[in-house]
């Protein structure tokens, strides 16, 4: 029997928090980082099976075949973006921290790409229903996508793009902010897993990271500051719906 013989396939819906790490805020504030800016992101799933465990539970395969799958998404994301930390606390009364907190961003995402997860539990065993009592299926992922994103910048004190001196001095140099929309890459991690739901569906609750392979997914990128070095970044905890097609 031929291995394209075995496949099977899965299609989803997600959607869920995303916690973006940018320049917008200090670097280690737990606001910047985890707790401010926080956006929405929805996507469309497609899953490949190297095993067609719903009609072939008894004609076994191979070990990668049985913990491994390919998941492909198409996803959008969205994050109103602020500064926060010691720099625009109430205490500093200075006109550079006025122009710290007076500016706001916003970043829309859309990705592209595809995942390897790996299952601990055997997909064959979970995806045929065979056993009642198996109702969770733990996995870890990777991937790589392609992105599209638009960056916005606004500040309180007046247009920017006519008077470049209400904005933070660090980002008045030129080249310093870019909020022209562009392609990037991204690296992703993530782990989850998934609750049995119905003889055809299953429930999924995953955290992912991505790493973007820019530093202007926020339209910010300072490179003159040394503590502008790391490119932006993302959590997205996210749950859903996967159905079986096959």
């Amino acid at each position: 029997m031929n291995a394209q013989d075995y496949n099977s396939h899965e299609i989803g819906l997600i959607g869920g928090a995303a916690s973006f790490t940018t320049d917008y805020g200090e670097r280690n504030d737990f606001n910047s980082n985890i707790g401010g800016n926080i956006g929405a992101g929805i996507g469309v799933i497609y899953y490949l099976n190297f095993t067609d465990y719903r009609y072939r539970w008894d004609q076994r395969t191979n070990y990668f075949s049985e913990h491994f799958r390919l998941r492909g998404e198409l996803s959008y994301m969205k994050a109103n973006l602020d500064h926060f930390g010691q720099y625009v606390d109430e205490s500093q009364t200075s006109d550079e921290a006025d122009k710290l907190r007076a500016m706001h961003g916003k970043t829309s995402i859309v990705n592209f790409g595809a995942q390897l997860e790996f299952h601990i539990v055997d997909i064959v065993d979970f995806g045929s229903r065979r056993y009642k009592d198996l109702k969770w299926s733990p996995y870890i992922s990777a991937g790589l996508m392609v992105d599209y994103y638009k960056p916005e910048l606004m500040s309180d004190l007046g247009d920017w793009e006519d008077d470049i001196s209400v904005i933070y001095k660090k980002w008045r140099v030129p080249g310093a902010i870019n909020v022209n929309s562009n392609f990037t890459a991204s690296a992703t991690m993530g782990i989850g897993t998934r609750r049995k739901m119905g003889e055809y569906t299953d429930f999924v609750i995953e955290s992912r990271w991505q790493y973007f392979f820019s530093n202007t997914v926020d339209g910010l990128h300072a490179k003159q500051d040394p503590s502008n070095k790391y490119n932006d970044w993302l959590v997205w905890v996210h749950m859903g719906f996967v159905y079986y097609l096959n």
